[in-house]
Formats: structure tokens, sequence, C-alpha cells
């Protein structure tokens, strides 16, 4: 199964060059973001709502090793919740029970966070 074609496909490139110190700097910051370097820069030049909140509103202030670990278990986490429900569509099983509370507590969490 292939996926999906994006609404608005990225067609158009920004090539950099980068000393070898400026792309491990990249790399070595997605990283601790749980990020690939390429996401972390779009979301950092672009500023989008992809970013997550702490590189968002302080760009300045480094993450702290909290912000950086909770963003990396979210992450995470909706990971789990997407490759179940690509699972359950596959296959045709029914969605369990317990997923109604689970994202509410997930909701909750988030809505928590700071922005």
């Amino acid at each position: 199964m292939s996926r999906p074609r994006q609404i608005e496909p990225r067609c158009k490139q920004l090539n950099m060059s980068l000393t070898e110190a400026e792309l491990a700097s990249i790399e070595a910051r997605a990283a601790a973001f749980g990020m690939r370097a390429v996401h972390f820069s779009r979301a950092l030049l672009l500023d989008t709502h992809h970013a997550p909140a702490f590189l968002r509103s302080n760009r300045d202030q480094a993450p702290s090793q909290f912000e950086r670990l909770l963003h990396i278990q979210l992450v995470r986490v909706g990971n789990n919740l997407n490759q179940m429900m690509r699972h359950l569509h596959l296959v045709g099983g029914p969605v369990p029970d317990d997923l109604g509370p689970l994202l509410t507590d997930i909701r909750a969490l988030i809505a928590k966070l700071p922005r």
C-alpha cells in the first residue's frame, strides 16, 4: 500500500550549503527532539504549528531536558496510535473499548502543555 498523496505536495527545494560542524549541530539538535534534521529545519524556518511549542516561542532559550523527553514520548505515542489504527483499518478489526478514555487522557495532557 502506497502513501496517500498530500493535498499540497512539496515539489520545490531550498538547497543550502553547510559546514560539517553546522550540519552536525542541526542533526544533533533534531535528534534531541526525536526529529529528522529536515523536519526540524523546516519547523524552525517556517515556524509552523508542527513545531513543538518550545521551538516556536523561545528560540534563544534551549528547551529543558524535560521538554525534550516529553516531546519524544508524545511523538512515540502518536506513532504507536497511528500504527494501531492503520492495522485495524487493514484487517477490519474493532476499535478497542479503552481507546476513547486513552485519547481523552492524552488530549488532557497535551492541553496542559505550554503554548
